[in-house]
This record gives structure tokens, sequence and C-alpha cells, in this order.
């Protein structure tokens, strides 16, 4: 049959999508801070939505771990989780791993371009959210060629947990590891390095989740300290 001269009527985003979408990105970008506790009542005057649409989101939300609904108790941001986090990113470094050895066979022109273009972006770019997004970005030209609906889905599930965990470690992402995998992962999938480049894509993670563990590991260590004072006052005690 030919093409209809009438414009079609394509279906708008359900609100209840809208809504996802504006709650996952405070979620990740911090603006929702980890443990804040939220209700029905705040989400309707921000959002300027009804109770059903917003519940639906806020359930999509619980199950992917980012909200904690607690019976009895209410509704709250999921806290920060570092161990949560570290499986994460293993998790995401084997299967992009393996999903960069799959598609670098399989890159367009244009998608070598899109590649270079984001590397730029990526290495002079230095705000958290920013660079976790662009890292994102790159990541899914490989995921979108390969075409795997069920490395899209863990993908999709994983990338705003270990996203809100970088955006509040601000710096984590700049480490020389994580630069230079980067840069790696750009030079081999450039020259058709298949092996090349998923080794650094596994890099990129491993490398990310060492430097954010790390700093995390300095703050409590500084916490402690601070907490208890009396052995760095000991200390200063012995000395003749």
């Amino acid at each position: 049959m030919p093409v209809p001269t009438t414009p079609a009527r394509m279906p708008r985003k359900l609100l209840r999508d809208q809504i996802f979408d504006a709650l996952l990105d405070a979620i990740v970008a911090g603006d929702l801070a980890a443990g804040e506790p939220i209700s029905d009542k705040q989400l309707e005057t921000w959002l300027g939505a009804s109770r059903t649409p917003i519940r639906e989101a806020v359930n999509r939300l619980a199950g992917m771990g980012l909200i904690e609904v607690l019976p009895q108790r209410g509704t709250r941001i999921a806290p920060l989780d570092s161990t949560r986090f570290a499986e994460e990113m293993e998790m995401l470094g084997v299967v992009y791993s393996a999903t960069v050895r799959e598609a670098v066979p399989l890159l367009t022109d244009a998608d070598q371009t899109r590649i270079s273009e984001l590397h730029a972006r990526v290495s002079r770019t230095t705000n958290a959210l920013e660079r976790a997004r662009i890292v994102d970005a790159l990541m899914s030209v490989f995921v979108d060629r390969y075409r795997n609906t069920l490395v899209q889905r863990i993908r999709e599930k994983s990338v705003p947990h270990v996203t809100r965990m970088i955006t509040a470690r601000p710096g984590a992402l700049d480490a020389t590891d994580t630069s230079a995998a980067l840069d790696s992962l750009a030079a081999a999938s450039a020259s058709g390095d298949a092996e090349g480049a998923a080794s650094a894509a596994r890099a990129y993670f491993t490398a990310g989740v060492a430097s954010v563990m790390a700093r995390d590991g300095a703050e409590s260590d500084r916490a402690a300290d601070a907490a208890d004072p009396s052995d760095a006052a000991g200390l200063e005690s012995e000395v003749p």
C-alpha cells in the first residue's frame, strides 16, 4: 500500500515515563541526595502531576534499587553503596569488554567519528557528572552497533548506580589510569584492534572502581581520625 498522505498521530511519551526520567536525572545528579526522604505530596508539587503516575515511576525506580520504599517509614532515595558500586562496575567491565570486542569490526565511519568526538570531549571535561555521561555515550556507540538487547538492559539498570556514585566522588574519573584506558580504547577502535579495545574497556572499569574505592577509604580514615584524636595526641606525648 502507498505511504499515507495524512500525518500520522504518533503517541506522546507517557506522563509516567516523563516523571521517571525527571526523577532518575535528579537522583543521578545528586539533586535528590542519597538517603533523602521524599513524599508523594512533595513530588506532586514539584512535578505538577497526580499521585498515580508518580507512584508508578517511584515503584519502577525502587525496582532498580535507586529508591527505597520502607513500610511504615516512608520513601527515601537509596543510600550510596560502595559494595554495589564495585559489583556494578565489575559487571559492566565484563559486559562492555565483550561488547566492544564484537562491535569493533562492525563500526562504521560515522561510529568512528562519534568515538573520536566523544573521546576529545571527555578528555577536556572535568565535571564528574558530565564526564560520566560522556563515557556512557562513548560506550553506547559500541552497544548500539552490537545490537544486543540484553546488554542494553544491563546498561540501563547499572549505569545510573555507577554514575551517581561517581558524581558523589568528584575527581574519581580524572584518575590517570581511567583516562589512559579511554585513550587506549579510542586508539584501538580507530585501528580496528578488537582485542586491544576490549582490554581497554575492561581496564577503564577496573581503574574506575579502584579510584572511587580508594577515595572512600581515604575519607573513612580521615573521619576516623577526626572522631578519635586520642591516638594522635598519644603519639605526640611520646615524642621526647
